[in-house]
């Protein structure tokens, strides 16, 4: 029993952390935004970047992003000699290519968008949308897996669903110009991310299990991360023409902040699994959405962002939401129990 509580509380403490650590990571990668070189579209232009390049300049980061994270999570494995387990996933099963394909919609899809989003709409506003997705996935899960909702879920979604409307279509007077175009593009992420849970539900659900392979979360998460970066590689820069930005961020040392934020974002998924593992997921997922209010403090207390009583209001009541949504009471009490 007292194993048990020790249990739960490190699950607490793991979940609370991993809201504080992605919401501190949204916060920075969109202070590293406001570099010229990413902000500026005159100095930009004198670096030798293409105005495609500029626009989407959040992609390239997003590159940067991923590629460190899985540096991150691949030394973890490597370290532990599970590395090329990895690998054995991606390339000779079915699970490990679902995940892969996942990895495609959350990465490139999700993260890109999000980034996006804090570049238009600032970094409160992207994250307190982006946490709805467990919501909108549990929506698409209802109408393609054929997934049951309770009447808690659906009012918890409905909670904060109608919280992020609130917040897109009444921000205030400080926001930027492009506000409605951050809205847009977190709301892609939120669809993204949504997607991705669903791939996933899918493959548990249909693809039968190789009984010869198991994977850790650890070992799935590498996974996701390297497909991502190989395909912001091959695809996503050439197509934006974003290697000349790749260079001047690596010139201007700025991918040293990227390689600073990841280990963050690489922090944030390994910490959220094993929380998941000790106080499952529906509280795991419940205490990932209060990243939402932590990027809205952190970007006032570290970098002076106006914080109206609008945005923490509906932030708060999109992250109360989430709870209701995916935290059932009875179950909370019999797991105290």
């Amino acid at each position: 029993m007292e194993i048990e509580k020790r249990n739960i509380r490190k699950g607490l403490l793991l979940g609370i952390f991993v809201g504080i650590a992605w919401g501190l990571d949204g916060t920075l990668m969109g202070q590293i935004g406001l570099h010229p070189l990413l902000q500026d579209a005159a100095y930009a232009l004198e670096q030798g970047i293409s105005a495609l390049s500029f626009s989407f300049s959040p992609l390239v980061t997003a590159f940067f992003h991923e590629s460190f994270c899985f540096f991150w999570v691949a030394l973890v494995l490597l370290l532990r000699k599970q590395l090329k387990h990895v690998f054995y996933l991606l390339f000779r099963t079915k699970r490990g290519r679902a995940a892969a394909l996942a990895a495609l919609v959350g990465s490139p899809i999700g993260m890109s968008a999000y980034l996006l989003g804090i570049k238009y709409a600032t970094a409160p506003y992207a994250s307190s949308i982006s946490v709805i997705y467990p919501g909108v996935g549990a929506i698409l899960s209802y109408f393609i897996l054929k997934e049951k909702l309770s009447v808690r879920a659906m009012i918890g979604i409905a909670i904060s669903l109608t919280g992020s409307f609130m917040l897109g279509m009444k921000p205030g007077s400080h926001v930027p110009d492009t506000f409605l175009k951050g809205v847009l593009f977190a709301a892609i992420a939120v669809l993204g991310w949504a997607l991705e849970g669903v791939i996933i539900g899918f493959a548990m659900k249909h693809i039968k299990n190789e009984d010869d392979v198991e994977a850790t979360p650890q070992q799935l998460l590498c996974l996701r991360y390297f497909v991502s970066m190989i395909f912001y590689a091959a695809v996503v820069l050439p197509i934006v023409k974003g290697y000349p930005l790749a260079g001047q961020i690596v010139s201007q040392g700025l991918w040293l902040r990227y390689a600073g934020v990841a280990v963050l974002g690489a922090l944030t998924y390994l910490c959220w699994y094993k929380a998941v593992d000790l106080v499952g997921s529906a509280m795991g997922t419940a205490l990932n959405s209060t990243a939402a209010l932590w990027t809205i403090i952190f970007s006032a207390v570290l970098f002076g962002a106006p914080v109206t009583p609008s945005l923490f209001f509906w932030g708060f009541i999109i992250v109360l939401g989430v709870f209701i949504f995916a935290v059932d009471p009875k179950c909370v009490l019999n797991r105290k129990k």
